[in-house]
């Protein structure tokens, strides 16, 4: 069964060897690391940036911003 930390925070691995731990709830790429075991003591100490994650979800254009593509 996987920790709580493992499903909050799934791991991305990298060509370069390099693994990612990215935060389900603010998006944000908690840590990079060679070593993957490292990953979790940066989720334990990972808090969520809401501001930012605010700032980027309104910095995006709403979706009848975009021009419609016609077919035909």
């Amino acid at each position: 069964m996987a920790s709580k930390l493992t499903c909050r925070f799934p791991h991305r691995h990298n060509k370069d060897g390099s693994h990612d731990s990215i935060c389900i709830s603010c998006y944000a790429t908690v840590a990079s690391v060679r070593n993957e075991a490292e990953l979790a003591q940066y989720e334990q100490d990972h808090v969520c940036n809401m501001a930012f994650l605010n700032y980027s979800f309104q910095s995006c254009p709403a979706p009848n911003d975009h021009p419609a593509h016609e077919t035909g």
